[in-house]
């Protein structure tokens, strides 16, 4: 802050004759005094309209001074947060200054965002978090119109236990699905089987058939949603792709690019907690309750004027597709060229081997081509670590047991694929191909592979092994003939 100037100071200023004889420029005047022009003229404009007064400077106090409230007001406060806290929604100060608004709790001198801080601080209810980035510094991107971008999200969650009050019942899975431009919830669902391209297209067609197709749909690359990555098409895709709706997704484990979802699962995750719905029924009517909520009521900090999303949806301007199908020639271009793209950048690492070969069974891709049935074996080694226990083929992850901790050599044929110990040349994991697995989420444990064996395995993992294939591949298992497990296996490399 500039030190002011003393009254002598102001004085000669104001008795500065700039027209006198023989006097000094006002350049050289306030060279002479030490002054900037700025404050010679400032001063002397200051003289004119209040006369003496400019002999003194002017208050520092604020033109607004901090308003000091009333228990009455800290207890509204308090009270608001307790409630939103209690039904699950964000009890941040700005929201609860909105919904003290709304509410007409805060009546005369409504506190400000800062003041509710300062008060929820004093009150010792809030945690600092001195690491957290400024505002300032985030950096956000959206479409400019509503339908022009959906995103599309799943995750898992547990029901509570009807019977206590600890959650440990089922698991759900919960798909989200935003508009990019708008943040609206156009329908998130909830479903009792695991993520999977079904239930997807379940949730999408309800929002298409109430709110209309976008343009794109953004979501991440699991398979439920998107195989372009794998060199396949999945029957998301598909589906999209038949109402004119693009798929497109993030980079590989980059989940900032669908942010807006993920930050959306807590608002959503919160308010599950808060209420423990313990059956599926009940979670999807609370889904509804959420959406209500969350669209028409809950002020988006995000948006302009934090308005809500639905006030949001009803002002944007909307750009849905026009209607006309995207041919599946496209979609297979993409995933061929991410493919070529994926070859290219492994060249012969064993993590991506018989990747033009492989496929996952839920959805369908013309067969490649056999190649004589030689064997094909990689240069280098792969090395399976205690902390990270888990082999790579086609970049998909794929768990294995901790017991098999060790270096192995791979070889596949066209219809084998196999890892044997470099020390002792055994023959410790092998599975057929093309690879054949119900699971729609990775890392998936090898068990769930179709024929997969591994070596000396323990009597928990055979009871998981059998127990899924009986399940999802009755006729691959022949009661005459049990698969036996590797254990005694030996091939000389």
């Amino acid at each position: 802050m500039p030190k002011s100037l003393s009254p002598s100071v102001r004085r000669q200023i104001i008795e500065y004759d700039p027209i006198a004889v023989d006097g000094p420029s006002v350049s050289e005047f306030c060279q002479r005094l030490g002054i900037s022009r700025p404050s010679f003229y400032n001063l002397r404009r200051r003289f004119i309209h209040e006369g003496n007064t400019a002999l003194n400077p002017r208050s520092s106090a604020p033109i607004n001074p901090v308003r000091i409230f009333d228990s009455h007001t800290t207890e509204i406060v308090l009270r608001i947060r307790a409630r939103l806290k209690k039904e699950g929604w964000d009890h941040g100060p700005k929201s609860i200054w909105f919904t003290g608004i709304d509410t007409s709790e805060f009546t005369e001198n409504i506190p400000s965002v800062a003041t509710i801080a300062r008060i929820l601080a004093s009150s010792g209810v809030t945690n600092a978090n001195p690491r957290k980035r400024p505002r300032s510094a985030w950096l956000r991107f959206s479409r400019a119109a509503a339908m022009e971008m959906w995103q599309l999200d799943a995750f898992e969650y547990r029901l509570a236990d009807a019977a206590g009050p600890t959650p440990l019942g089922a698991k759900v899975t919960v798909y989200q699905l935003l508009d990019d431009s708008t943040r609206f919830d156009v329908g998130t669902l909830g479903f009792a089987d695991p993520e999977n391209g079904t239930d997807a297209i379940t949730t999408l067609d309800a929002a298409f058939t109430a709110h209309g197709v976008p343009r794109e749909l953004l979501s991440d690359n699991g398979l439920a949603f998107s195989q372009a990555r794998r060199g396949n098409i999945s029957a998301t895709e598909r589906f999209l792709a038949d109402r004119g709706c693009f798929g497109i997704t993030g980079r590989d484990r980059h989940p900032q690019t669908q942010g807006k979802n993920e930050r959306s699962h807590q608002t959503i995750l919160r308010f599950l907690d808060a209420n423990a719905p313990d059956t599926l029924e009940r979670l999807n009517a609370l889904i509804i309750d959420y959406r209500t909520y969350y669209n028409y009521r809950r002020r988006h900090q995000a948006l302009p004027g934090s308005m809500t999303p639905g006030q949001a949806w009803d002002a944007a301007e909307h750009n849905p597709t026009d209607g006309t199908p995207i041919s599946h020639d496209v979609l297979q271009a993409r995933a061929d060229s991410y493919r070529d793209k994926t070859l290219a950048t492994v060249g012969d690492d064993p993590r991506a081997v018989d990747l033009r070969e492989t496929t996952i069974p839920t959805e369908h891709r013309e067969p490649s081509k056999p190649h004589g049935g030689r064997l094909r074996d990689s240069p280098d080694h792969v090395v399976i670590t205690r902390s990270n226990p888990q082999i790579y083929f086609q970049s998909i992850r794929i768990k294995v047991p901790t017991t098999l901790v060790g270096t192995y050599q791979v070889v596949t044929t066209e219809t084998e694929f196999m890892m044997f110990d470099v020390i002792s040349g055994v023959e410790s994991i092998y599975f057929p191909l093309p690879l054949r697995t119900e699971a729609t989420q990775e890392p998936f444990p090898l068990w769930q592979v179709a024929g997969a064996r591994i070596r000396d395995p323990k009597p928990a993992w055979l009871h998981k092994r059998q127990a899924y294939e009986t399940e999802h591949f009755p006729a691959d298992r022949d009661l005459t003939s049990p698969q036996l497990p590797l254990a005694g296996r030996f091939r000389r490399l």
